[in-house]
């Protein structure tokens, strides 16, 4: 991403993908694959996920920097509500 809040396709951004009511904290690397008006589309990376975003989302929830996008993640995974006191078979 451009430091004017561009973005190219090829760009690589970071989704802080934020789930507290079913645990989930972490970070996506995203290659953006579509720049339209309103919105624009990333890749996963690892399982080729699509996800689209508007451009209001920049700075929020995602990001080109991987380390402001760990902080969010770390933020609110520490203010995290407990989703379940039930252990899985493996923690026994």
């Amino acid at each position: 991403m451009k430091e004017n809040n561009k973005l190219n396709k090829g760009d690589i951004v970071y989704y802080s993908r934020i789930l507290p009511p079913v645990g989930i904290y972490e970070i996506c690397e995203l290659v953006v694959r579509t720049i339209e008006d309103t919105y624009f589309v990333g890749v996963d990376k690892r399982d080729k996920h699509s996800y689209s975003f508007s451009y209001n989302r920049l700075n929020d929830i995602v990001f080109s920097d991987r380390k402001v996008c760990l902080q969010k993640v770390i933020e609110a995974e520490k203010n995290a509500p407990q989703v379940s006191d039930e252990r899985e078979y493996e923690e026994y």
